[in-house]
């Protein structure tokens, strides 16, 4: 079972949609399911068995994984259930502030970042929901909780409104420059918020704008890179296979779904 449900309307902004994972017959056990480098955050909440991450550790019961500059395989087994919260980048930063270099390409157990209080409320209420539906509620009530009961970092401002610049193709010199700072500083912002630099979240939206569009078969997917040669050395050095190449292998169920008969979804992420 795949499903993608909408936040509740004042998280639109920090929350791209809840994704929820069902695989309890175990059909899927023992592959390797793969995800794409991708400019969004992850926090997981597991309702089943927890999966196990490529080098066979299993997944914290609730995690939170920042922004994601690298390919990453888990495997899955009988009683895999989970939903996954898409954080926006904003989101990150507003929801978890201070945490991006700590969770970028890492997976992080959540009570690590909230404590052990917050984390075990959102599993148990999660635990008892179990439908869809419900969950999401559940979910929409703790993250605007967490959003009354904390302050804004005094950077978030800019931090959106350079992060909406480059998102939409622009260069690091016009996101600084909206932003009201300089080049320098915005890379600052971005390494202390993010754990990355601007011009390598860059890198990162043009390739997920490519992956999508690919996926979706919609849009122009060498928008943003000089020429085709500058595409095809991106996704042989992030995803590790050309687009000509991916465009003609057999696509698994999960990026059927994510990606492919949702594309308005916004996410290349199961590849």
């Amino acid at each position: 079972m795949f499903t993608i449900l909408p936040p509740a309307r004042g998280l639109a902004t920090l929350v791209q949609g809840y994704w929820f994972v069902e695989d309890l017959p175990g059909e899927h056990a023992g592959s390797d399911i793969r995800t794409s480098p991708v400019p969004y955050a992850v926090l997981s909440v597991n309702l089943g068995r927890p999966n196990a991450e490529e080098n066979g550790r299993l997944v914290p019961g609730v995690s939170l994984l920042g922004l994601q500059s690298q390919n990453r395989v888990w495997r899955s087994w009988s009683d895999t259930y989970f939903v996954m919260v898409m954080l926006t980048m904003p989101g990150l930063v507003r929801l978890f502030p201070h945490t991006g270099p700590s969770s970028a390409d890492r997976l992080l157990e959540l009570g690590a970042v909230t404590g052990d209080a917050p984390a075990i409320s959102l599993k148990n209420n999660v635990g008892s929901a179990l439908e869809p539906r419900r969950i999401a509620e559940v979910l929409d009530l703790w993250l605007m909780s967490r959003l009354g009961n904390s302050q804004a970092v005094p950077e978030s401002k800019q931090m959106a409104i350079a992060l909406h610049t480059l998102q939409r193709g622009d260069t690091v010199e016009t996101a600084a420059k909206l932003a009201g700072t300089d080049r320098r500083h915005l890379n600052r912002l971005f390494r202390r918020h993010l754990g990355i630099g601007p011009k390598e979240f860059a890198s990162l939206e043009r390739l997920h704008s490519s992956l999508q569009s690919v996926q979706a078969g919609m849009g122009d997917s060498e928008k943003g890179y000089s020429d085709q040669a500058h595409q095809i050395r991106s996704w042989r050095e992030r995803l590790g296979v050309t687009p000509g190449a991916y465009s003609r292998a057999a696509r698994t169920q999960l990026t059927e779904h994510f990606g492919t008969k949702n594309p308005l979804s916004g996410i290349a992420y199961y590849f």
